[in-house]
């Protein structure tokens, strides 16, 4: 996939592109950058034109400091502007699935919402927090394996750990901090239809317990528990998400 930029007041997006038609633009979560979800993709034809977006101050784009989930909505709606995007299915993970309820439950050109791994709170333990600015680098590492599934390959852990790494305590701090402090709960009632909400069926960072109420309170809303995953279930179980997709994009 070709990594592209467009330019904001700030600075640059940067996001990744492939195929045609109406776009399926994949928000990724805390400290990670549009790579994450290369596995996913890999899973998915290309008579669907996918855009995977660097979310401000993480992977290729520019350096800007977020801490909050409305921040993080108001430059998608920026993105979507800037790209000239219309029926666009927005897709999130975990903080990611965050900013896709902010932004698609008051945005008409998101026809469809995909939230996978998240909730309409997002608590985060203040001893995380603490750590992150504190102790860095064994937070993250605890971070990453509380991610998966307990006996995922070490290499999907180390992944996700040198990503979260590379985005630098700061971000990574700013992420978790606008997780803590978010709420979805007032945005459901106007989240679009029809919408996927998917979860690994072992995630201990967002348990299927907030996927579930999700779908009790966005009427209509399809759930899918995937087996054999944690939180990172698009680098777990790519080709079982990725299925989940094609099917609810084929409605």
């Amino acid at each position: 996939m070709e990594k592209r930029k467009v330019l904001r007041d700030w600075g640059y997006m940067a996001y990744l592109e492939r195929g045609e038609g109406d776009p399926v633009v994949f928000v990724h979560g805390a400290g990670n950058r549009a790579e994450i979800w290369a596995r996913l993709f890999d899973g998915l034809p290309d008579y669907h034109r996918v855009i995977a977006v660097d979310l401000p101050g993480h992977g290729d784009s520019s350096c800007y400091q977020i801490n909050s989930v409305e921040g993080f909505a108001r430059e998608i709606r920026g993105f979507l502007d800037e790209l000239d995007l219309e029926n666009v299915t927005l897709a999130g993970h975990s903080m990611g699935g965050a900013i896709t309820i902010k932004v698609a439950s008051t945005d008409h050109r998101v026809t469809r919402g995909i939230l996978v791994g998240t909730g309409a709170r997002l608590k985060v333990n203040p001893r995380l927090l603490d750590g992150l600015r504190d102790d860095f680098r064994p937070w993250v590492a605890n971070m990453a394996k509380w991610s998966f599934l307990k006996g995922a390959p070490g290499e999907l852990v180390q992944e996700a750990m040198e990503m979260m790494i590379e985005a630098g305590r700061e971000v990574l701090y700013n992420d978790m901090y606008a997780c803590s402090t978010y709420s979805g709960e007032e945005e459901l009632d106007t989240f679009p239809r029809p919408a996927l909400i998917a979860c690994g069926e072992n995630d201990i960072m967002t348990p299927p317990e907030l996927s579930k109420e999700l779908s009790e309170k966005i009427k209509g809303s399809a759930l899918k528990l995937i087996p054999g995953a944690g939180h990172m279930v698009h680098l777990e179980q790519p080709g079982a998400l990725a299925e989940a997709i094609l099917a609810f994009l084929k409605e």
